[in-house]
């Protein structure tokens, strides 16, 4: 009797150690189940944290990038006003050197016209001069034969 209980003893002293044991693992796990969850909501914060950053870079950078679209923009707006002005400005010197030329052609064809109207006066005044001559000297020549 005394060996069983002594087997007694050694099976209360190691069901004793062994609740001991277990405790000590499930605090273990409970401490590791506790670090892994807080590093898991660590590592979400973290997440989220460098998702924002990135999300506000993306942002500053599209902001950026417009940004410099716009100014792109206005300038080969800028550009394109600075020559169609340019091109109208030279239509118009165009214009008004192509109105003076006509100006000094008109001016010279109505001299000319003036010019061939007189001419045309002068040869018509000589034609009947010319023709009053020639009578003149048929009416003396005919004098001129009956005498």
């Amino acid at each position: 009797m005394e060996g069983a209980t002594i087997v007694q003893q050694i099976l209360k002293a190691l069901d004793l150690h062994s609740g001991k044991i277990q405790q000590q693992m499930k605090e273990m796990e409970d401490r590791l189940r506790t670090e892994i969850q807080d590093t898991e909501s660590r590592l979400r914060a973290e997440i989220q944290d460098t998702e924002n950053r990135l999300r506000a870079e993306i942002q500053d950078t599209e902001n950026r990038l417009r940004a410099e679209i716009q100014d792109t923009e206005n300038r080969l707006y800028a550009k394109i006003r600075e020559t169609e002005d340019r091109l109208h400005q030279k239509l118009l010197d165009l214009e008004k050197r192509t109105d003076a030329r006509f100006e000094r052609l008109e001016t010279k064809m109505n001299y000319w016209r003036l010019e061939w109207s007189e001419t045309q006066e002068t040869v018509d005044f000589l034609a009947r001069k010319t023709l009053q001559h020639e009578r003149k000297l048929r009416s003396q020549a005919g004098q001129n034969e009956i005498s």
